[in-house]
């Protein structure tokens, strides 16, 4: 068969296109050498599989840096669910209203599998969804707490201690001393707190002077919604620059970082509680009070 010397080139490159092209569609189809490996593996093979990355998720943070889990027993490793897409399940607003997931997955993540005590103050029991959202999203997201719960709402705060076995629940006003004192002698000394009660300027005050000083060497303090520092109907000052003399909770927070930057000697210092305070980190609506020593 002889070929039009004209004919030719047409010809040979559409041989070289197919043969492209079949070379693409057996790369799709193949099984991936990771997953070859696997499967070899698990026939006796010694050989092992490279581990995959994902460049990213939600909180920008590489999956490949998580802690994983094995998957029934195959030897497939899969990243656990992050503090975000924890509560994202449980529907509570620290992630769908506020962008607590930040700060939580700073500090809390390094104690998913530690032996802890944490209190949080506030069960959800005046929340349009209803209460058990931080609930049920401690408890899926640390396998190991002992979890406390303060809640205001007594009838409330009753009828989830007799239907719930995952934490201990005291109802109580956050903002009472004499209720907080006797807490902590029944239950001793926390690792963790967390107010996110009734969000009032006495009420966030008044916890923080009270239970911060009762946390465990290196424990952690967390006081979300602080934009109620703001709200009049809170007790907050609207325009603090103005020279109000309205005693809100960030007003705590900045008379704190002046007292951890006075200097030695403590001159001017504005409290004497937060002397064990070693370091306060804020980011939207909430923020950290670290105490010192070594972390547990």
């Amino acid at each position: 068969m002889t070929v039009a010397t004209g004919r030719a080139p047409l010809i040979l490159a559409g041989i070289a296109a197919i043969i492209l092209l079949a070379t693409i569609i057996k790369q799709m189809n193949a099984v991936p050498t990771s997953w070859t490996d696997r499967l070899a593996a698990l026939h006796g093979s010694d050989t092992t599989a490279p581990s995959a990355e994902v460049v990213s998720d939600p909180l920008h943070v590489h999956v490949s840096d998580m802690p994983t889990k094995e998957l029934g027993g195959l030897g497939v490793s899969l990243p656990r669910p992050t503090f975000y897409e924890v509560a994202l399940s449980h529907g509570t607003d620290k992630v769908t209203k506020h962008h607590y997931h930040h700060m939580y997955e700073k500090y809390l993540s390094p104690l998913r599998d530690r032996k802890f005590k944490m209190l949080e103050i506030g069960l959800g029991c005046d929340m349009s969804y209803g209460p058990g959202a931080s609930y049920y999203t401690w408890l899926e997201y640390f396998t190991n707490v002992d979890l406390y719960f303060i809640e205001y709402d007594q009838a409330c705060a009753e009828k989830w201690a007799v239907e719930t076995s995952g934490a201990t629940i005291f109802p109580g006003d956050q903002a009472n001393v004499t209720f907080l004192q006797e807490f902590v002698t029944r239950t001793g000394s926390m690792d963790v707190i967390i107010d996110d009660g009734g969000h009032q300027m006495h009420q966030q005050r008044t916890s923080l002077v009270t239970l911060f000083p009762t946390l465990r060497a290196g424990g952690l303090y967390f006081c979300e919604d602080l934009q109620t520092s703001y709200w009049p109907d809170y007790g907050g000052d609207p325009d603090p620059l103005k020279g109000h003399k309205k005693k809100t909770m960030m007003g705590m927070v900045k008379e704190v970082v002046d007292d951890l930057n006075v200097g030695p000697g403590g001159f001017g210092r504005k409290h004497g509680w937060d002397s064990e305070v070693g370091g306060v980190d804020c980011m939207e609506e909430v923020c950290a009070f670290v105490k010192k020593g070594p972390m547990w």
